[in-house]
């Protein structure tokens, strides 16, 4: 038993990828910006008869507009929308498949290296695809004149039997399978190599020549982002959208896109080919003959095969009408009707590295400013008046920590910790923002659903391992015995499989289908691994609403669903969630699916709990954004059979599920500024109720539920009251859910600045202080461009109300750069009611940063709920000096600095590890006693 057990274990951490390496802000639309750019054009299919004339097929008028076109970033996700485009046909599973092309009536969106002039027209040979068979087409099942030979605006060399294939092949390029009628159009690389990369069939660049761009793949993984091509939808009324991720040569040096390279995105509207079946001004060996129209001509005016917004897992390009498909998108047909959106991108993420070889001045901390602090960076490292910093992404509670034992210069934290600081330090606020749940769900149409409505009851639901997931599962706990140690699970048999299933949430979100396609990320929300203020306070959230409260007290919902035991009275907040579940089952198996599993495999694998490994949370918040971006699984299910040498299997590796199809399902803990930058939607969360929590719902009657916007933000700090003990605002979370905070939303939270204000070494006290300066003043002006503020920030002004947060980082700014170890008070000290400490010992008083010996002065009253001091102080007031605790940590000396960059990325690297361990060990320790 411990041998099975010791396997299971060993599983169970390669699949959460905690060791054994070596083992195999607002895109709601009510709220979205008025588009950078719109633009319009008529389009005409028009066949050409042989007398000459047209026959008119289909006229359209197209209008494009697309959110952001200047200042882009890498990676980021804009919105493109279209009206007036014909309605898709066959709509695929995915729109950024490398099979995606086989739809009917897509409309195409790609980014291309260059810009549409008249005099220099853009051509398809420098628009990026993910893969070969989006630029080829190359079989001859359809006639020797499959649609694009008999396309009235192709030029006479495009319409000859052999398009694209080169001259100069070498001697070592099998041409044997490159047979008429082919087209290949050649994909050309940025300068200075302009390397061109003619797509033939099944070679390799070494035996060919460049046939396949660095970039470019033939085989598409699963778990990994999609290559932004584009083929998406348009619904019955014309109208579609597609989330389109910019790209720079960061991201795809084979595109090469870049503040200095011009780029584009095109928009194609696929409307058919325009069909010239007589060719007549063709020379005679490039006209179809009667036999050949026999069968071409009809494919060429093929108006498809299925029915507008027919769902259809496409394979080859037999099961639709080509010339009315996204194969042929290079077509002249085609290409004609294209709509150029030039973009230009702001500095690249590297930009400070160029500029400045020297080490920057790092701060730890917060993922909440990430984004500012992307923007912010470059405006600092290209001024001479100021200096280089970098963010180092790190958990907030781990930030705190480095602070005082590590000898971190800065961090930015949002939660305080719950006893002062031991050493004399400011938390500055520099940026008002929060957490959002966002998600990517098809509703019932197969449109992206955009109201998602959230309680806390039901994010516990998602977060406690509650929902089985598998019938097998609950079928199980039905099968629980009264003496077995998991016989508290037996309550759970009667749970709904997934949210989508639970009488409560379809109350509140009627158009979301039963995803029992995608019940593994129906079934919990995708979550941190590591400790993070995020989680803190999405959890302290839960505990102050008496719905979600008394649930997780063990209160059934209305409806009879109960929480998993393992989480029964847990209490909370959490800077960290924990997985909790241990049950394990004979009559069920973690490894089900597996192919290839034999029964004498089988009886060496002990039984793991299988709800972990749909949890699966990850490191960072970031990663979860873009798993919701892209609709990409965590949950660790996916079985495979490991063999060895002589092929025998040995073991399983349990991978992520990765990328989704319709209908999708998929939402995520992230950032409100990573939203905003990925367009991704955000649910309004629960503020306020007035119903019975013991009461069945049908409908959102006697709910409130708050999107997150810069009124519901600004609501929210209202609530926000200054604490003496942590010398921060620490919002109050039960008013948060209550009546008098009915139109705040909950997610939001402030960043604080956390900074010495002694011991700092050289001129790293003056350079953060101006850093404070500039965060309270210039940093909050919303925009896109280097130095501004990004969306999914509320701007922190006096006009916002947030005088009071402006004046005390003045004065934190004072303290910081005069390094005496003073440290501003937000409220006023009464008078100290002890002897003050002797001389030499660095003053007395320092207030609620942190004194000598860990004391903390007394301080008057504190004003109302809600209220805060005035704005009107001195931005020099501050508290006499606070004593160095013995347990300060000297900073780095400027004879260390070199080793800032690897100290930084061992902290880093600490923090994943140990917030993966961590969580792992919590859960594994529970299963290892349990069985």
């Amino acid at each position: 038993m411990r041998r099975r057990r010791a396997a299971g274990l060993a599983v169970l951490l390669v699949s959460l990828g905690v060791i054994l390496p070596g083992s195999g802000v607002y895109p709601a639309p009510s709220d979205e910006p008025t588009p950078e750019f719109t633009g319009s054009k008529s389009m005409t299919r028009a066949h050409l008869k042989a007398d000459g004339t047209d026959e008119v097929v289909d006229t359209r008028n197209v209008t494009v507009t697309v959110s952001q076109t200047s200042n882009l970033r890498n990676n980021q996700q804009i919105r493109v929308k279209w009206t007036g485009a014909h309605p898709t046909h066959a709509t695929g599973e995915n729109p950024n498949t490398v099979s995606a092309y086989l739809q009917e009536y897509p409309v195409v969106v790609m980014q291309c290296r260059g810009v549409d002039t008249q005099q220099n027209p853009l051509d398809p040979g420098t628009c990026w695809t993910q893969s070969a068979d989006q630029r080829t087409f190359t079989t001859n099942v359809l006639s020797a004149f499959p649609p694009w030979r008999l396309d009235r605006y192709e030029s006479p060399a495009n319409r000859k039997a052999l398009v694209g294939v080169p001259n100069d092949l070498p001697a070592t390029c099998d041409q044997s399978t490159i047979v008429a009628p082919s087209r290949f159009v050649a994909y050309r690389g940025p300068a200075p190599g302009n390397i061109v990369y003619n797509p033939l069939p099944g070679r390799e660049n070494v035996k060919c020549g460049p046939v396949l761009a660095p970039d470019m793949v033939n085989v598409e993984d699963k778990d990994a982002p999609p290559a932004n091509t584009t083929f998406a939808p348009t619904n019955a009324k014309g109208e579609g959208m597609a989330k389109f991720v910019v790209q720079t040569e960061e991201q795809n040096r084979s595109l090469g896109c870049s503040m200095t390279t011009l780029c584009s995105i095109v928009v194609v509207p696929i409307m058919g080919i325009s069909c010239d079946t007589t060719a007549a001004a063709l020379p005679p060996e490039d006209r179809p003959g009667p036999s050949d129209l026999r069968f071409g001509d009809p494919v060429c005016r093929g108006t498809g095969k299925y029915g507008v917004g027919d769902r259809a897992p496409l394979t080859d390009i037999f099961q639709i009408d080509p010339a009315v498909s996204g194969t042929m998108w290079w077509s002249a047909s085609n290409w004609r009707n294209r709509i150029t959106v030039p973009i230009t991108f702001g500095p690249p993420a590297n930009l400070c590295d160029q500029a400045d070889s020297s080490l920057p001045l790092d701060i730890f901390g917060s993922e909440l400013l990430t984004q500012a602090t992307d923007q912010w960076a470059t405006a600092f490292c290209t001024d001479s008046t100021r200096f280089k910093f970098r963010h180092v992404r790190l958990g907030e509670p781990q930030a705190k920590a480095a602070l005082v034992s590590s000898g971190a210069q800065a961090a930015l934290a949002s939660v305080p910790p719950e006893e002062a600081y031991p050493i004399p330090v400011v938390s500055a606020p520099v940026a008002v923002t929060g957490f959002a749940i966002s998600y990517l769900i098809d509703d019932v149409d197969g449109n992206e659903y955009q109201d998602l409505k959230l309680t806390p009851r039901l994010l516990a639901k998602l977060l406690t391992e509650s929902y089985p997931t598998r019938s097998g599962l609950r079928i199980a706990y039905g099968k629980v015995a009264a003496d077995s140690p998991y016989a508290a699970y037996k309550a759970m048999a009667n749970n709904p499989l997934a949210v989508t299933q639970d009488p409560e949430f379809r109350a509140l979100n009627p158009k979301v289908p039963d995803a029992i396609d995608n019940i593994l990320t129906s079934s919990t929300v995708l979550a941190l691994s590591g400790n993070s203020d995020v989680m803190w306070s999405l959890s302290a959230y839960l505990n102050a609403d008496p719905e979600a409260r008394a649930w997780l007290n063990g209160e059934a919902d209305p409806w009879g669903m109960v929480v998993n035991p393992e989480y029964k009275g847990i209490q909370l907040p959490l800077f960290s969630w924990p997985l909790l579940d241990s049950f394990v089952s004979d009559d069920f198996s973690s490894y089900g699916g597996c192919p290839e599993m034999t029964p004498e495999l089988a009886v060496t694998l002990s039984p793991i709990p299988y709800l972990p490994l749909v949890a699966s949370p990850v490191a960072n918040l970031a990663n979860i954004a873009q798993r919701v971006q892209y609709a990409l699984s965590n949950a660790h299910v996916n079985c495979t059979v490991l063999h060895d040498q002589s092929n025998l299997p040995v073991g399983v590796n349990l991978a992520a599920w990765g990328r989704q199809t319709h209908p999708r399902f998929m939402i995520g803990v992230t950032t409100l500024a990573d939203a905003a930058f990925l367009q991704l939607n955000t649910a309004s969360l629960q503020s306020y109720s007035s119903v019975p929590r013991t009461e069945q719902i049908t409908d959102a009657s006697g709910r409130t539920f708050i999107e997150p916007n810069d009124a519901s933000m600004k609501a929210a700090m209202k609530f926000a009251k200054p604490d003496a003990t942590t010398n921060t605002w620490k919002l109050q979370y039960d008013k948060l859910v209550s009546a008098d905070g009915a139109t705040a939303y909950p997610g939001t939270l402030p960043v604080y600045a956390v900074i010495p204000t002694q011991n700092l070494t050289g001129d790293h006290g003056k350079q953060l202080a101006q850093l404070l300066r500039f965060a309270s003043a210039d940093g909050q002006k919303p925009g896109l461009a280097s130095g501004q503020l990004p969306p999914g920030y509320l701007p922190m002004t006096a006009d916002n109300g947030f005088g009071d947060f402006i004046a005390y980082t003045l004065r934190a700014a004072d303290a910081v750069a005069a390094q005496t170890g003073q440290v501003p008070l937000l409220v006023p000290a009464a008078p100290a009611t002890t002897s003050p400490p002797p001389a030499g010992n660095g003053g007395g008083g320092g207030g609620g940063g942190g004194g000598g010996g860990g004391s903390t002065p007394t301080t008057s009253a504190l004003p109302d709920t809600g209220s805060r001091p005035s704005a009107s102080a001195s931005a020099s007031q501050s508290a006499a000096p606070v004593p160095q605790s013995a347990g300060f940590t000297a900073l780095l000396s400027s004879g260390l600095a070199a080793w800032a960059l690897p100290i930084a990325a061992l902290i880093a690297l600490s923090t994943f590890l140990i917030g993966s361990i961590t969580r792992a060990v919590t859960f594994v320790v529970t299963w290892w006693k349990a069985t």
